[in-house]
């Protein structure tokens, strides 16, 4: 249980980072902020989210290789 309120607040906490990010004025003058953006928040979001959605059925699919 404690594994799932660490992924979600580190969901929501990249959601936030998103959101601040969208409506970011000038974002163009911030290159590090963009490229951040894109090679960290964007996937992380995409891993945490797939594994609150779906993280029992991969801990099942990844059991059954052991």
């Amino acid at each position: 249980m404690k594994e799932r309120v660490v992924i979600r607040w580190i969901h929501i906490v990249g959601s936030i980072a998103l959101c601040v990010f969208v409506y970011f004025p000038k974002r163009e003058d911030h290159p590090a902020l963009i490229l951040s953006m894109q090679v960290f928040t964007v996937p992380v979001l995409a891993l945490t989210g797939l594994w609150l959605w779906q993280g029992h059925r991969i801990k099942k699919l990844l059991g059954s290789f052991q």
